[in-house]
């Protein structure tokens, strides 16, 4: 309890008792108030209290909402009827009649027609949430919609209501009014889930009611002190709420927060029964924490970051608070100079303190700030350079230890110096000064968001092996800061340490350099056992700093941001059923393939197990579906890696679905979106079993993932997503770290080449042991055709193609001719041009933001839309689902119809719709635009991408319905398409061939590929011209080709460390990779990139220079075989090759041989380009098993001319 408004300290009750006593060693805790969210409202705030916030818990009494629109929106309700039969009502918004009725106030319902509806009525106090449901049910209301004013946030309260109900926050109610608006008939159903526990990870969260500061009667003191439970909390009640025998009630205010402070007050006092109130104050303040359960910092009401005002210290840790190390005792005399510098007289001080004072006498008298308190609040003004200020501590830790300080500064604002910088104590109870000067190094700017800084001040034990102890102090002009990342730390395993001691092993890592800012237990994110050794954690940059002096310390760096990169492509691959390469390959049966990705929805039909057999038994992994047991014998696994408190696999299902349904999803007929593309939709490899691996867009989270694939013992990885800023180091790219680990145990690597095309170097995950796809075209286009007032007929494509929808001739506006926004259709920027029942065209963005292009059209009365792509995507079009007839074009078709524009005044046109059409399109496969492109910048001695496959309009499985069906699918488009197919591919292959190496399984893939689209022309980029090796790799894939390819190139993983030499890495560096002691620096050891035994070949030649390299073949064809050597297309580039020999033969299966090529510039040749290519084929005469074609083995050559 406490005063309403605020008084001088010796006119407040609650103070002046609380001073009484503290003198007698009583700990003294308050509530804050329940004034929040308005600044200057915390109560009870005198320094030798302990002012306590309030805070949010990870329990929620869920009650939903789903309104007609199918949108769920979770709020909370105490009352749940066990006899409730949720189902869709009527919503009545009574803010339409009157102000009074939009609170639901007594009697403002009478007259408005409720019976048998939801209401809506806006949150005023929780004392009268009951009373405005009362309201509703005694005008026959069935149930009660109550959301929070935006003062309030998403602060909720479960209430012991009289009908059906939900408390939503303020944007949940924001979302409620948005639907009302849009339909003419509205409804929606509550529905009860119960108690739930840990869904809620952004608890705990600082409560709307909880009162802030700052402190006005004493500003220099920071107040409230400390958060903790306060919102929902369960306890005893003097009468029963539910008719039960022993009544409880749940209840919230900072009256709940109190007593659980008094309660951590008394643990404390139990176990340091001789520490004075303010050592146990000292003990919670400086121990708080100040991140929520999923490592965000701890944040309001309005889920924006909680300031020191709102929060104090932080949130209270118990367990800390036991045992923090250091403390700020204050005695109570030490309170009298303090009170003086308030600017009491020495009348008002002695009814405090209860004693004669003078606060006129020398010394009497000290700043707010100088208080030995465990906090600073300080203002520095615009003509104050500097303060200083001195703290004492009281060792209350282990004898003999040492402390050092890390202090938080602002370049050109705030420095903050702490002198000494270290502390030893020999003994427990020893106490030690220091000092800390602010000095403001400059003015505040109108840019500043606030006027206020905060940070730490942080002593740190340095004691090996034994807790950190730490604590910190806030500053309105320097304190605290969220500085804390995930880090990721490599180190070097001690000689015999056991895998199953690595986790506690790490862990010493941050026992020494970590302050408890976060708890120590909560700081590991992820802790690898497989690809590196090392860990993620939550880190300081200077605690990552700090950690470079333990000894087996590698490097850390701060984890970096990654990006997610069908009914008719496996026909388009050539592959049937009952015969041809899937028969061959038995579907892919006994395969697992591990997928890296957003997660999955386990109950689509995809992952439907009709058929399949049970799990291999080398199979370690698990089922993490949320506590259920939902995997099958198709999806045997799925795990999420989100770090500590992570989310269901199930969920942001929508990516990882796709991808998973395409390299094995199950037949699923009748698989559609909005009628198109109908067909059997099913994966690659149908037989093969599924593993998901849910990770979040950190490379830290991929590695993690990848960790747990290698220790569940799948056999392929899929990976469609890299890095999409930057290609760095391979021993800098946590993609190829991990890629390296799972192909030494075995495990083949398909990863995406990335969307950055089609911009030259844009190729990722480029190391020479992944297979690195680049997408391409299908022969199936879902056609939109665009008929000009000319009657020229363009087509285009669109997904969404409405049956009711009657094409004629219509207005047709170019926007670009009234601004660049509108050219663009940007949103707000066809309000004032006329395109009412007019075909407008816009210039296409991303495809995330065409639909919202489209959507403005339409609200701005638009009839139809022609997107138009910008030169660089060319004639690769996607159809989307777009919210009003519409057509994708190509650029050359673009500038058909800006040219027609250009032609007339009275430009019309017509959009029509084909539907589905397969085969018309010769041009395919085709590169798509945005597909990733070479050479590679890490090893341009490597040719990247490898190979493309289909990555254009993909239909498989989907999270959500797009179209209302009850099996949602979806088209989409990008390298994480591509990905899948070849990691399908890859699967038939190892069912095949279950002991070829993943090396042997991408020359597989590589030397089969064809060049050639169906119309027998040279496969052509976005632009229509023929593509390079840089473009494509070695080709398009060839499933049937690759199942018996002649010939392997094989590489096994030590083979790759001369070439990691080789590219001028540091013995360190490649350990990182291999994962064991290297010396490049040996007779031998170093070899050029080009030499590596890849199946394609990357060089550079000087004016008359050559180059010879060798390689080694493996024949897996047919026994007494020869192979011819021959070298397509380069003589013209001027290039002359030479093969020694030129003919190489083979007695068994598995026989190796070796050849060496001479590749020779040719100065007398004129070139068109820098860049010569061609081919290197070992062809042979033996006929192919089952066929008539003979063995061609083709390596692709590219050579730069330098």
């Amino acid at each position: 309890m406490g005063n309403l408004v605020h008084y001088p300290f010796f006119d407040d009750v609650f103070v002046l008792g609380a001073f009484r006593a503290i003198q007698k060693g009583i700990f003294v805790s308050c509530s804050a108030g329940n004034g929040g969210p308005l600044p200057s409202s915390v109560t009870n705030s005198a320094p030798w209290i302990l002012t306590v916030g309030a805070s949010t818990i990870d329990r929620e009494i869920r009650a939903t909402v789903t309104l007609g629109n199918n949108v769920e929106l979770h709020g909370q309700s105490l009352f749940q009827p066990t006899n409730f039969h949720p189902k869709q009502l009527p919503i009545v918004d009574p803010s339409t009649y009157s102000a009074s009725a939009a609170f639901c106030w007594e009697g403002s319902l009478k007259n408005i027609d409720v019976k048998g509806k939801i209401v809506i009525c806006q949150v005023v106090s929780t004392a009268l949430i009951t009373a405005q449901g009362q309201e509703v049910k005694d005008n026959g209301g069935a149930g009660v919609i109550l959301i929070n004013r935006a003062e309030d946030g998403d602060t909720t309260s479960p209430e012991p209501h009289v009908l059906p109900a939900s408390n939503l926050g303020y944007k949940d109610g924001l979302r409620v009014l948005d639907y009302l608006n849009s339909t003419s008939s509205p409804t929606a159903a509550i529905s009860f889930q119960g108690t739930l526990i840990g869904k809620s990870k952004i608890a705990p969260q600082v409560a709307s009611f909880s009162s802030r500061g700052p402190n006005l009667q004493s500003p220099g003191i920071l107040k409230p002190d400390i958060i903790g439970p306060g919102v929902n909390i369960l306890a005893a009640w003097g009468e029963p709420v539910d008719n039960a025998t022993t009544p409880f009630n749940v209840v919230s205010g900072t009256s709940m927060s109190c007593p659980h402070l008094s309660g951590v007050a008394a643990l404390i006092k139990s176990a340091h029964p001789n520490w004075s109130p303010a050592a146990i104050k000292s003990a919670i303040l400086t121990t708080a924490y100040t991140y929520d359960l999923d490592y965000n910092p701890i944040s309001t009401e309005q889920n924006v970051p909680a300031t020191v005002f709102d929060m104090g210290s932080g949130h209270v840790d118990p367990t800390k608070a036991l045992n923090p190390g250091l403390v700020y005792d204050i005695e109570p005399d030490d309170f009298v100079p303090y009170l003086c510098g308030l600017g009491y007289d020495d009348k008002q001080v002695r009814m405090i303190v209860q004693r004669k004072v003078n606060c006129s006498s020398t010394g009497s008298s000290i700043p707010e700030a100088q208080l030995n308190y465990p906090t600073f609040s300080i203002s520095l003004g615009a003509g104050e350079q500097k303060k200083t200020y001195t703290r004492t501590v009281t060792n209350v830790g282990r004898p003999n230890s040492r402390y050092m300080s890390v202090a938080d500064s602002w370049k050109g604002i705030l420095d903050v110096e702490v002198a000494p910088r270290e502390m030893s104590f020999k003994e427990v109870g020893e106490k030690a000064s220091y000092s800390v000067t602010f000095t403001r190094l400059g003015n505040l700017t109108a840019s500043d968001s606030t006027a206020v800084r905060q940070g730490y001040l942080v002593w740190s034990a340095s004691t090996l092996f034994f807790p950190t102890f730490s604590f910190s102090h806030e500053a309105s002009e320097a304190s605290r800061i969220t500085g804390m990342e995930t880090y990721i730390v490599f180190v070097e395993k001690p000689e015999g340490l056991l895998e199953s001691n690595l986790h506690e092993w790490y862990t010493t890592f941050l026992s020494e350099t970590t302050s408890n800012i976060v708890p120590s237990k909560q700081r590991i994110v992820h802790s690898y056992r497989n690809v590196i050794t090392g860990f993620a954690a939550k880190l300081t940059p200077q605690e990552a700093k700090a950690m470079e002096h333990k000894e087996g310390f590698i490097s850390a760096r701060v984890e970096r941001p990654v990006s997610f990169h069908t009914t008719f492509t496996p026909k388009f691959l050539g592959l049937q059923h009952n015969g041809g390469p899937w028969k061959s390959s038995h579907y892919g049966k006994g395969v697992i393939i591990g997928l890296i990705d957003s997660g999955i929805k386990h109950d689509h039909p995809s992952f439907f197990d009709k058929g399949m057999s049970p799990p291999p038994a080398r199979w370690r992994g698990r089922c993490d579906f949320n506590g259920k047991k939902t995997c099958n014998n198709k999806l045997l696994g799925a795990r999420s890696f989100l770090g500590a408190g992570d989310t269901p696999v199930e969920k942001a299902v929508l990516h990882g679905s796709h991808t998973a349904a395409e390299a094995a999803g199950s037949p699923v007929e009748a698989a559609n979106v909005f009628g198109q593309a109908n067909g059997t939709a099913m994966g690659i490899a149908p037989k093969a079993h599924l593993a998901m691996y849910k990770v979040r867009g950190a490379d830290s989270s991929v590695l993690a993932a990848i960790d747990a694939a290698i220790e569940d013992g799948v056999d392929v990885l899929s990976i469609s997503m890299g890095y999409f800023n930057g290609r760095f180091p391979f021993f800098d790219d946590l993609f190829v770290l991990g890629a390296f680990r799972a192909i030494q145990k075995g495990i083949f690597v398909s990863c995406s080449a990335g969307n950055g095309g089609p911009s030259p170097n844009s190729v990722t995950n480029a190391a020479p042991w992944i297979l690195t796809v680049g997408a391409s075209t299908i022969d199936r286009e879902i056609r939109a055709t665009v008929t000009l007032g000319n009657n020229v007929e363009l087509h285009g494509q669109s997904l969404f193609q409405p049956t009711d929808f009657h094409s004629k001739q219509l207005p047709l506006v170019d926007l670009s001719t009234y601004s660049a926004s509108a050219a663009y259709c940007g949103k707000g920027s066809l309000k004032n041009i006329d395109i009412k029942g007019k075909i407008v065209m816009c210039q296409t963005k991303l495809r995330a933001l065409r639909t919202d292009q489209g959507k403005e059209v339409k609200d701005n009365g638009g009839a139809g839309v022609i997107f138009i792509n910008g030169v660089k995507d060319g004639d690769t079009t996607i159809p989307d689902a777009h919210v009003l007839p519409a057509s994708y074009l190509g650029y050359n078709d673009g500038l058909v119809v800006k040219g027609y524009l250009n032609s007339t005044q009275s430009p019309t046109a017509a959009i029509s719709f084909q539907g589905t059409l397969i085969g018309k399109s010769k041009i395919a496969p085709q590169v798509a635009s945005f597909s990733s492109r070479g050479p590679s910048l890490q090893s341009p001695g490597i040719l990247k991408p490898d190979i493309i496959g289909p990555g254009v309009n993909i239909l498989a499985a989907w999270g959500v319905s797009i179209d209302n069906a009850t099996t949602p699918f979806s088209v989409e488009s990008g390298t994480s398409m591509s990905c899948p197919h070849l990691s399908g591919v890859a699967a038939l292959i190892k069912s095949a061939h279950p002991r070829w190496s993943p090396a042997a399984i991408r020359s597989a893939i590589l030397t089969t590929a064809y060049t050639f689209d169906l119309s027998g022309h040279p496969i052509s980029n976005e632009q229509n011209v023929s593509a390079t090796v840089f473009d494509m790799g070695s080709g398009h894939v060839n499933p049937s080709k690759a199942l018996n390819p002649g010939l392997v190139y094989d590489i096994e993983p030590d083979d790759y460390i001369p070439y990691l030499c080789g590219l001028g890495y540091s013995d360190k560096q490649v350990r990182m990779i291999v994962q064991r002691k290297v010396n490049c620096s040996s007779p031998g050891s170093s070899i050029p990139e080009a030499q590596l035994n890849y199946p394609t070949f990357s060089i550079s030649l000087a004016r008359g220079e050559n180059q010879t390299y060798t390689r080694t073949v493996t024949n897996v064809g047919q026994p007494n075989s020869t192979y011819y050597g021959k070298v397509r297309s380069l003589e013209g580039a001027g290039v002359a090759v030479t093969i020694v020999p030129s003919e190489i033969k083979f007695k068994e299966v598995n026989e190796k041989a070796s050849y060496s090529v001479t590749f020779t510039r040719l100065d007398n040749v004129a070139r068109s380009s820098d860049v010569g290519q061609g081919s290197l084929v070992w062809s042979s005469l033996a006929a192919v098993a089952d066929g008539d074609d003979r063995y061609e083995v083709v390596s692709t050559i590219a050579v730069n001319f330098v």
